[in-house]
């Protein structure tokens, strides 16, 4: 869809009184043109240029406006004045802003669907959501499925964040002490002992041999890991590195559990919200952002479209129960509260698997971190304790 350029303008009224707001035009002079039609006289005509980041369109405040926005549609409230009031009661600027140029394009003649299309900061998933939402006449439902969905992700993200809390702290908590021994303490005990005229112990040597090599590269070091991040990022396929992500141990498998899990809440959302069962399943594919996964799950659409059903066309990938969900939830038209089902399933092995990683990860960081303290500490006392014989 090509986007038509917005304006935002402040212009006077019969009244007198100036006004502002955005509006969709061609061109600036187009714009005045539209301005004078609606009995208004401009003042001031600019581009609306200012950018607004995908990452300012939080899943919370998505949500929050999404729920909001269901409320007032099922009171009867039109669309437009339901937007005018949810601005106003939304924290992020920027959504506001996002929320303010749907309204203008619906004022403008387009659809809610097509405004969210054309506004390219909201997910591309609720924009075919709302479109199916409003070919049936049930937008509000539709909406407060999708917050719903939004919110379970959200939950999701932070209980995978909450779990590395702890982790992170220990490594940077170790780091540091290790940086500051090397830095600080290793350099006095040389000292020290080039006084005395001694040789260090040799735990002491490798430490503060290891110390040197640091201060003496640390840029050379810092600049090659830099280079090499940069060369997986830009220069590694993204099939080797999806390839990566899933043959992880433990993590790989809690990854994949989680994406099914996305997929299987998508598709419920995308077929109970009146989409055909071949769009959904292209719809649900897009979101899972794992080439391996895509292709598994584009040949399941294939023979999908050939005319096998669902849960026979994703039994070469699912295990048995989930299959067998899916099968009753076709033959009982309930295919979306299956999927639902079949999503908190592949959640919580997720999130089992996850914790089977950390209830391993944790002890073996702090063993592995321990080893490595006790060294250095070693290291330290070894030349103290010397000193205190030659002093005596």
């Amino acid at each position: 869809m090509v986007a038509v350029p917005l304006y935002e303008y402040k212009a006077y009224n019969y009244s007198g009184n100036t006004v502002s707001g955005l509006l969709e035009a061609q061109s600036r002079r187009n714009a005045y043109e539209k301005l004078k039609a609606k009995a208004l006289f401009p003042k001031e005509i600019t581009p609306d240029s200012k950018k607004i980041s995908k990452s300012a369109i939080t899943a919370d405040s998505l949500s929050f406006a999404l729920t909001q926005l269901s409320s007032l549609l099922r009171a009867g409230i039109p669309i437009v004045r339901a937007l005018e009031s949810i601005v106003s009661q939304v924290e992020s600027k920027d959504m506001g802003r996002a929320l303010v140029r749907i309204k203008t394009l619906i004022q403008e003649g387009k659809s809610f669907a097509g405004a969210l299309e054309q506004e390219a900061v909201f997910p591309p998933l609720l924009a075919r959501m709302a479109a199916a939402g409003e070919s049936v006449g049930n937008l509000d439902s539709i909406l407060e499925r999708y917050a719903s969905f939004l919110e379970k992700e959200s939950e999701s993200s932070k209980k995978l964040a909450g779990a590395m809390i702890y982790p992170s702290v220990v490594i940077v908590a170790c780091t540091v002490l290790i940086l500051f021994v090397l830095s600080y303490i290793t350099p006095t005990l040389i000292d020290i002992f080039d006084s005395f005229g001694r040789e260090l112990p040799v735990a002491t040597k490798v430490l503060v041999s290891f110390g040197l090599f640091l201060k003496g590269n640390v840029l050379w070091i810092l600049l090659i890991a830099a280079a090499c991040a940069v060369a997986f990022v830009r220069f590694v396929p993204k099939r080797v590195k999806d390839d990566l992500k899933l043959s992880m141990p433990f993590v790989g498998q809690a990854y994949r559990m989680a994406m099914y899990a996305r997929w299987a809440r998508t598709l419920g959302l995308l077929h109970g919200g009146g989409v055909s069962l071949i769009k959904a399943l292209e719809y649900a594919r897009s979101v899972l952002d794992n080439e391996r996964l895509e292709k598994e799950l584009e040949s399941a659409e294939r023979d999908v479209e050939k005319g096998k059903s669902l849960a026979v066309s994703l039994n070469r990938f699912f295990p048995s129960l989930v299959v067998n969900m899916i099968e009753t939830g076709q033959q009982t038209g309930e295919l979306e509260r299956m999927m639902y089902a079949a999503a908190d399933f592949y959640e919580k092995e997720s999130d089992r698997k996850t914790t089977l990683f950390l209830r391993l990860f944790e002890p073996a960081m702090i063993i592995s971190l321990g080893l490595l303290v006790g060294f250095i500490v070693i290291s330290v006392l070894l030349p103290i304790f010397e000193i205190n014989s030659l002093v005596k």
